[in-house]
């Protein structure tokens, strides 16, 4: 005798959650997709748990692990997105005049002349 469809544990819920709370654990880099996927994730996790007590089923297991994965995530996600970024203080203002360096003076070399191009092509330099 196969058991019937009532019977089965609501597995969709507790795994969307999990899958949900790893992706939004990969992406913490980047709060923008990050904190809404672990909100979902996290729903559907609360969904899941409070299903699997309404119907007496001893299966909420998957869905308690990915909601608490999701909590994790979103925590983590915010902590990042809302993480205070100016410890270090502005950045100084580059400055766009060059210090005066003390350098010795080098006059420019002699204009070039035809007189001295004769000079040069004879080999008298």
């Amino acid at each position: 005798m196969r058991p019937s469809h009532r019977d089965f544990p609501p597995l969709g819920l507790g795994l969307a959650s999990t899958v949900l709370g790893a992706v939004g654990l990969l992406l913490f880099v980047l709060p923008i997709l990050s904190i809404p996927i672990s909100a979902c994730g996290f729903l559907s996790g609360a969904v899941g748990v409070a299903w699997a007590f309404a119907r007496r089923s001893v299966d909420w297991r998957l869905s308690l692990a990915g909601s608490v994965l999701c909590g994790l995530a979103l925590a983590i996600d915010i902590a990042i997105a809302y993480a205070p970024g100016g410890y270090f203080g502005r950045p100084a203002e580059p400055s766009t005049i060059s210090p005066a360096l003390p350098r010795p003076y080098i006059p420019p070399p002699a204009a070039f002349s035809a007189e001295s191009a004769r000079r040069v092509a004879r080999g008298i330099a």
